[in-house]
């Protein structure tokens, strides 16, 4: 009909007809070792199950001779000595052709009718020889007529157990025949099967192969071809970006620089700030130097000084000198301009040192500093100048951040403790005004700050430095609540 379209059979996938191919000659190979199982296995396994039957049918007939032997000599025996030694022979014979005749019985079983029918026929002439044997071996007299009864069972017994050995062995015989031509049957069906896989799977299978290896050949040669060019067009993309790594290195190591700068001149910058309270610290300890000096040259204008009075006040004015000596020295290391120095650093030494810089600085603004620290944490490896002027600037960000806010008890909090990813967790916590949840995600970026006189340095210096330690920073604000501010640092050997 016009328009209506007639749906082809596409090619057939060569690969999914030789795996049918494949699975069906998997298929008659395993039916062939079932068939094997199924035929061949029981058959073997039933005639070596039975040999042992047929053995002890064929001794049978020896045993029923030596009992007849032991008795004629038992019979025939000159003295008593000798007829006691037959006599336990005759017991000894009698009890094994006892106990071969019970396993014939119990092993005629799963063998054809014929076998058990003389069984049953020989069950009377077994009883009568049996009867006679335990007549003789009970006694120590010669009994004639039991010794003629003994002959007339064994006449009637031998040819019967001769005629059951011969079934037995008529049987197994035919058995066996039949599993030679079982086997050569599965031998002659195996040989057409491998002949049919042969010829309908291993030699299209072949020839597929072979135009396969020619078509990979071609392929190989043309994509090596292919390798070639690209080889010389990525050697050229690695040289452009050998270069282009080259001038990245050189721009990180500028902006190395320019942090470390920028973090100079924070770090001046916070000291310029805190210049007042600086002075205020420092005027202390040499008020009390000049105190200290001036009474011991009093004391020592005396006709008669008292030195011992003056040694107690030379020692706190030489106190006192190197306290004044302590401030300095922790001024200059945290302004001093340096390359990055990593050790092992104690966490709470580090905030310690942060509490003295600042709390002459804090107290005149009536804002208390308490420190939440976490015992025996682990050391973590850091250029603690770094760190400090991190803590250093996140406390004065809290300080602005109580300025602007009407806390009636202005607090400010720093915490450590120790993470399950191996870190140590230092936070600054305030109650003030807080941060609007959309400013929240810019406080960290450069030149971007929430006051209107800040430069928007601090933070940006303060996660560069962090970042540099491979640890991580991040801020949680609620707005006339307070702001916590957090880093993590990992643990040596982490």
């Amino acid at each position: 009909m016009p328009g209506t379209q007639i749906d082809t059979p596409g090619p057939i996938d060569p690969s999914r007809l030789f795996a049918r191919r494949d699975f069906a000659a998997l298929g008659l190979v395993a039916l062939l070792v079932l068939l094997n199982q199924a035929l061949i296995q029981p058959t073997l396994l039933r005639l070596l199950a039975d040999a042992p039957t047929i053995n002890i049918a064929g001794r049978q007939r020896m045993l029923s001779q030596m009992v007849v032997k032991s008795a004629l000599a038992l019979a025939a025996a000159p003295d008593e000595s000798n007829r006691t030694r037959w006599q336990g022979e005759l017991a000894r014979v009698l009890a094994l052709w006892n106990t071969n005749h019970q396993q014939i019985r119990q092993g005629a079983i799963g063998w054809n009718p014929q076998i058990r029918q003389s069984l049953e026929t020989l069950e009377p002439h077994y009883a009568r020889l049996r009867a006679a044997a335990k007549t003789l071996a009970s006694s120590l007299a010669s009994d004639r007529p039991v010794i003629d009864a003994l002959l007339e069972a064994e006449a009637q017994y031998l040819p019967r157990m001769d005629a059951i050995v011969n079934l037995y062995e008529q049987d197994a015989r035919a058995r066996v025949d039949r599993l030679i031509a079982t086997g050569w049957a599965l031998t002659a069906l195996t040989l057409v099967a491998l002949i049919a896989i042969g010829a309908f799977i291993l030699r299209p299978s072949a020839a597929l192969i072979a135009r396969q290896i020619v078509a990979l050949k071609n392929a190989r040669d043309t994509l090596e071809t292919r390798v070639k060019e690209r080889t010389a067009e990525l050697l050229r993309v690695n040289n452009d970006l050998a270069r282009e790594s080259a001038e990245r290195s050189e721009a990180e190591e500028r902006h190395r620089r320019l942090l470390e700068q920028f973090s100079h001149v924070a770090r001046t910058t916070t000291v310029g700030e805190m210049a007042s309270s600086l002075a205020h610290e420092l005027n202390q300890p040499l008020g009390a130097v000049a105190n200290y000096l001036e009474g011991s040259l009093i004391a020592l204008d005396n006709p008669a000084p008292p030195c011992l009075d003056v040694r107690p006040a030379l020692a706190k004015a030489l106190a006192a000198t190197h306290r004044a000596g302590d401030i300095v020295k922790r001024i200059r290391q945290f302004v001093t301009r340096h390359n990055p120095n990593r050790c092992q650093t104690a966490p709470s030494q580090l905030v310690h040192d942060v509490e003295l810089f600042l709390q002459d600085d804090l107290a005149p603004l009536g804002i208390t500093l308490e420190l939440h620290l976490a015992p025996e944490l682990p050391l973590i490896n850091c250029d603690p100048i770094q760190i400090q002027q991190v803590l250093v600037n996140l406390v004065r960000n809290a300080v602005d951040a109580i300025a602007g806010s009407q806390t009636q008890t202005p607090k400010i909090v720093i915490s450590t403790r120790s993470t399950p990813e191996s870190t140590v967790e230092f936070a600054v916590s305030d109650h003030g005004e807080g941060i609007p949840s959309d400013q929240l995600p810019q406080i960290f970026d450069a030149y971007y700050s929430t006051r209107v006189e800040g430069m928007g340095m601090g933070l940006a210096i303060s996660r560069s430095i962090i970042e540099a330690h491979l640890g991580r920073i991040g801020a949680q604000s609620t707005p006339n609540l307070g702001t916590i501010v957090s880093f993590t640092l990992p643990i040596v050997g982490h």
